[in-house]
């Protein structure tokens, strides 16, 4: 539920920025979703390491592309304000749940002052992911900082 969370915010800040003005594009992005989500499910119940070693190959796709976008478009997204939704996600939001989906017990608190920091948080979301995927073809769960593994000062 928390990857979830945090990718249904991604998604919430993809569209302020405009990623849903097309019905084209809604529309194919929810068919292909729809459809990606039944291969997963498929293949994670013939064999669930292939199904997260899948999952781990997306994320890290995805760290790559945004890693590529930002070094390309550094200069003209730190002239750009953050989207609202990003601000109320990384900054203003209850961080329960971004703490959740991180594996490690590392506190992560994302600067957010302009475009380019909201699309550092999100590729490093994305790298949080990898780590949550690579850890789950090894072992049944994964560390959280409220499951009492964790040894970090919250205040």
């Amino acid at each position: 539920l928390p990857k979830v969370w945090n990718e249904l915010h991604h998604l919430l800040i993809m569209e302020e920025l405009g990623g849903n003005d097309r019905f084209l594009d809604r529309f194919l992005a929810q068919h292909i979703a729809f459809g990606y989500y039944g291969v997963v499910i498929l293949s994670y119940l013939i064999n669930p390491i292939f199904a997260y070693n899948l999952n781990q190959d997306v994320e890290e796709h995805a760290f790559s592309t945004y890693d590529e976008y930002l070094r390309e478009n550094e200069e003209m997204l730190k002239g750009q304000p953050a989207p609202q939704a990003a601000i109320d996600y990384y900054i203003e939001g209850d961080m329960y749940m971004f703490d959740e989906f991180q594996t490690t017990c590392e506190m992560r608190r994302p600067k957010i002052e302009n475009l380019y920091d909201v699309f550092v948080a999100i590729r490093d979301d994305e790298a949080a992911h990898v780590e949550t995927m690579k850890a789950l073809q090894t072992e049944l769960d994964v560390a959280s900082i409220h499951d009492g593994e964790c040894e970090v000062d919250i205040f």
